[in-house]
């Protein structure tokens, strides 16, 4: 952004040097008073006018590809994935998708796919909550399983790192830049031509700036996207500890005849948003918003020799490479499989476990193939007839609704008459069939699968979602208690929902210092050391341990009473800090997690509550993992 700014900087410069000097040339040639190149009035115009244009340009394309991805996905001419999709590929994209988002902690993200036979993808968003994915057809049909896994685990390394962000503006500020050669057309196409007329000699010079500016951008996004691009590769290698995945779809790019290329018409502007380069450029690398296959192919296998396999278009999916079963009873052949993948704390019966934060927060932004595995095998013990309820808005739903119901039988029996009611019987009667299946469902895994089911809800109607959303709090409310549980999964399918359906802004990075924010943090510290003890000295020592992270600001905070911290002021706090910048707001996260593990342990519902406040904040924590017991075994 930096760069740019001082582009457009010089181009104002450049431009008012030339306006000058054409004023001068036209005062002379009139014998006039010979005007000077100074001129601060003009300058002032110029700078005021380059602006404007700039700034309006930029900021309306923003405000256009700003919310939900799928804007961006449509716009290249994507289709939507549907969740109960039958066809093989789509089915086995899903499930790769599925198993990224849980282990990383982000909410299912929509799935896109284009009609391209290149293998290419993309992520797309102004945050992880509104965070979409697509792939082209060749990359769904000419991968295997493990290389799809490992394109998608670059792709969630944009999600989780703030890149999606940053996309969009970059392709905001080259659209501003582009106004001022759109300008420069205007004037030569709709002036006079007279002699005299200084104006369409002005639209030669803002179509030349224009273009230069447009040359020079396109540079700057280059540069910055390439770096981007290694470190998501590297990421992907990390995450799924499988380089050979990584390095066998960069090869099939290489050998295949169109290689990454998307042929649509807006591919340029979203060019930088792609695993490999969707053009071919004229100027060879130094336009390329990707570093070179055989580079990218070498940062991970040094001895890679350059040469890549002829590949061609066979879709196989339907054949072979179909999903892998998991056998979650007996130890997997691979000798690191599963080991330490258990959540920290997440056993029945809300017993404490040993828990570091560091490690924990360390993990954000950075999961790993402990994370992977756990995923894998979460999603292979969840029952059938629940992950089938994640791929359906009627199904998901009611899970919601059998997640809520009350444990004590009148209430229960009242929960659901009223809830047949203001929605149909239909649901109730799919509450019922869930229900058992529910009650005796891994703790650890109920908030994973309403993680799942966000996409199936995002298909609701606005009507539909007004009266999911009006029974979802009377369930909450209905007990007259919200335990912790249920405020957690109150708060996620609030942050993902709400501004799909009510288009509410996404954090505005309004603040780049958390000085102003500091009587939030002391809130929602405080809140956190209530919630997760009781011993006066423990809230003390749990507050203190989780200020430890302001530096010097936070020694100055006091603890607030427990009356004083209840969750709707912790609500208004969550809305205060998402205007921070995300570095902040990581921050944030990280003395929540000391608050709550101060004392070095941590229990399902503190894991529950801690993450859902991070994905509130948009910093998703994955999973916490800790010893070798597989999901199910307590």
């Amino acid at each position: 952004v930096i760069l740019f700014g001082l582009a457009v900087v010089a181009l104002t410069a450049i431009l008012y040097l030339s306006i000058a000097a054409t004023l001068v040339y036209v005062t002379r040639e009139e014998g006039e008073a010979a005007l000077s190149l100074w001129n601060p009035e003009l300058l002032f115009w110029v700078v005021l006018g380059n602006s404007l244009v700039i700034g309006c340009g930029s900021l309306l394309k923003i405000l256009e590809l700003r919310g939900d991805g799928g804007k961006i996905a449509q716009m290249l001419g994507g289709r939507l994935v549907h969740p109960e999709t039958k066809d093989p590929a789509e089915q086995r994209l899903m499930n790769v998708v599925e198993e990224m988002a849980i282990a990383s902690g982000v909410t299912m993200p929509e799935v896109y796919v284009l009609k391209d036979r290149s293998i290419n993808a993309f992520a797309a968003g102004s945050n992880p909550s509104e965070a979409v994915i697509g792939v082209t057809t060749g990359c769904m049909h000419l991968l295997s399983r493990d290389e799809l896994q490992a394109v998608m685990a670059h792709e969630f390394s944009h999600i989780l790192n703030g890149d999606m962000r940053l996309n969009i503006r970059l392709m905001g500020l080259l659209n501003g830049i582009l106004g001022l050669a759109i300008i420069g057309r205007i004037l030569l196409e709709f002036t006079s031509r007279e002699e005299k007329n200084p104006l369409p000699l002005l639209g030669v010079l803002l179509l030349i700036l224009g273009g230069a500016g447009l040359f020079f951008g396109k540079w700057i996004k280059s540069a910055v996207s390439r770096q981007r691009e290694y470190l998501a590769d590297a990421a992907a290698v990390q995450f799924t500890r499988n380089p050979e995945a990584m390095t066998g779809a960069l090869k099939k790019i290489g050998g295949l005849a169109s290689g990454g290329r998307i042929q649509h018409a807006h591919a340029e502007e979203a060019s930088h948003l792609f695993f490999e380069n969707g053009l071919t450029s004229r100027l060879g690398s130094i336009m390329s918003t990707h570093p070179p296959l055989a580079d990218r192919i070498r940062r991970i296998d040094p001895q890679f020799d350059g040469n890549f396999p002829q590949i061609t278009f066979e879709p196989t999916v339907s054949v072979v490479d179909q999903e892998p079963q998991l056998d979650l009873t007996q130890e997997s052949h691979s000798p690191d499989f599963m080991q330490s993948a258990v959540m920290a704390g997440m056993m029945m019966g809300g017993s404490r476990m040993a828990w570091n934060p560091d490690q924990a927060v360390q993990t954000a932004g950075k999961p790993g193939q402990v994370q992977l595995q756990y995923a894998e095998a979460l999603i292979q013990k969840l029952d059938l007839d629940l992950h089938a309820a994640t791929h359906d808005p009627f199904g998901a739903q009611a899970l919601v609704f059998a997640m809520l119901l009350s444990k004590e039988t009148d209430l229960q029996t009242e929960q659901l008459e009223t809830l047949e009611q203001q929605s149909s019987p239909e649901l109730v009667r799919e509450i019922n069939l869930l229900h058992p299946k529910v009650a005796a469902m891994d703790p650890r895994a109920k908030l994973p699968a309403v993680d799942l089911a966000i996409p199936s809800l995002k298909q609701l109607s606005p009507s539909q979602f007004n009266t999911f959303s009006s029974n979802l709090r009377w369930l909450v409310e209905s007990d007259q208690q919200i335990d912790l549980f249920e405020y957690a999964l109150q708060k996620v399918l609030e942050r993902h929902l709400n501004s799909h359906f009510e288009g509410t802004s996404s954090a505005a990075d309004a603040y780049h210092s958390l000085i102003p924010l500091l009587p939030h943090c002391r809130l929602l510290i405080s809140g956190f050391a209530h919630i997760g003890h009781t011993d006066p000295a423990a809230i003390d020592h749990a507050f203190q341990q989780g200020t430890a992270g302001l530096g010097e600001h936070g020694k100055k905070l006091q603890l607030l009473d427990n009356a004083d911290c209840g969750l709707g002021d912790m609500d208004q706090a969550i809305d205060h800090l998402n205007q921070a910048t995300l570095t902040l707001r990581k921050k944030v996260v990280d003395c929540l997690a000391h608050t709550v593990g101060a004392d070095g342990e941590v229990t399902l519902q503190e894991a529950e509550l801690l993450r859902a406040f991070a994905d509130a904040l948009g910093c998703p924590i994955p999973p916490f993992v800790n010893g070798p017991q597989r999901p199910g075994n307590t």
